[in-house]
């Protein structure tokens, strides 16, 4: 993965309990004015959702504070498919794969295999000619 780009989940807010949702509104708030905050993380937020970093086991236990369980559950699923970011969003899908905390109602969303090469689109997909002539103003 290149350094200058990075892979972010992007997953509902209803995958953190109450508390965790309550202390995350907080602490984004109080990291915004720059006071102390209650998790042992970094939370940016705004009233659609909440930006975290992904940090693993080791980078955890090196805090010496506790992380909740429904965020490790998170970090853990981040971490498998190579995500260096968290993005909690109100409105983002139900992910299959954490515990669910919010409306009972939302179904999880499955995700459809892409197809893996360009003989498998039912167009092919633009080049960078296609923009390129797109924009030409010759």
């Amino acid at each position: 993965m290149s350094l200058f780009v990075q892979n972010m989940l992007d997953i509902s807010t209803g995958h953190l309990t109450d508390d965790s949702r309550k202390r995350m509104g907080e602490d984004s708030r109080n990291f915004f004015v720059g006071k102390p905050c209650s998790l042992p993380f970094a939370v940016k937020g705004s009233s659609y959702g909440w930006f975290i970093d992904v940090r693993d086991a080791d980078e955890r236990s090196v805090s010496g504070a506790p992380y909740p369980n429904d965020i490790i559950d998170c970090y853990e699923l981040a971490l498998r498919l190579g995500c260096s970011y968290i993005l909690f969003d109100r409105d983002a899908e139900r992910h299959a794969e954490l515990n669910w905390y919010g409306d009972r109602t939302q179904s999880a969303y499955k995700e459809e295999i892409m197809a893996q090469n360009a003989a498998e689109l039912d167009e092919p997909p633009l080049t960078i000619n296609h923009f390129k002539a797109m924009f030409d103003q010759r």
